[in-house]
């Protein structure tokens, strides 16, 4: 069983979306304080006005600028608190492990998941780049699956997605994310030994096929997928 102190080090990993951050000196002033001005309004967004609050930085491509973003995603979709993200961890710590926690993390659309997953993946944040591609697997899933809402719905999902798309999730995400990374929690180190495993594979396709087996324990496609 988990410790209080290693949930509590996981949940603030998690939640990591709305920490302030550092600035380098070597900003331009006005970039540094569109940034800050971004920070400060996030901090108190609303689903509503999240997007508001980084819409001066369409064009700012750095990392912080970026975390921002990846942030105002997540407050947009109301997981700008903790609950909602220790939901989702506390659901990777039953037996249905990572398609638990999957099942929690759906967006409202696939255009606003793909959005999120592609500017948290370039944020410098490992923990960012593995939640949206939770949530990333998550909403194309339901979105194949419908109303899916248990785990057992989503891992069905998870399923009949092509292979492809899931293989493409994974390279993008494990190279960035949890190669030789730490530190983002026990349920999201697991998500990551998932991707470990399927990585091992040749091809996107390959690759997701794998991933499906991973986090389903259906279809074993055969060497060289480690066996569960």
């Amino acid at each position: 069983m988990k410790t209080t102190a290693t949930k509590t080090i996981t949940l603030l990993s998690a939640t990591a979306l709305t920490a302030v951050m550092t600035f380098t000196s070597c900003s331009k002033e006005s970039e540094l304080d569109t940034i800050k001005d971004a920070q400060m309004c996030l901090n108190t967004a609303t689903t509503a006005t999240a997007q508001s609050c980084v819409s001066k930085l369409s064009a700012n491509t750095s990392e912080q600028a970026s975390q921002l973003k990846c942030a105002a995603y997540f407050i947009e979709e109301g997981f700008g608190t903790p609950t909602r993200l220790l939901d989702a961890i506390e659901a990777a710590e039953g037996s249905d492990g990572t398609v638990g926690m999957i099942s929690q993390l759906k967006f409202t659309s696939s255009v606003k998941s793909s959005a999120a997953f592609d500017v948290c993946n370039v944020s410098g944040i490992p923990v960012y780049s593995q939640l949206s591609s939770l949530v990333q697997i998550s909403t194309l899933a339901n979105t194949l699956g419908a109303s899916a809402t248990t785990p057992a719905e989503f891992a069905t999902a998870i399923d009949s997605m092509p292979a492809v798309v899931l293989g493409e999730v994974v390279l993008a995400t494990y190279e960035s994310s949890c190669s030789g990374q730490s530190g983002s929690g026990e349920a999201l180190q697991s998500f990551c030994g998932e991707l470990e495993g399927a990585v091992a594979e040749a091809t996107p396709a390959d690759v997701g096929a794998c991933l499906k087996y991973k986090l389903t324990g259906n279809a074993y496609p055969g060497l060289p997928c480690p066996a569960n």
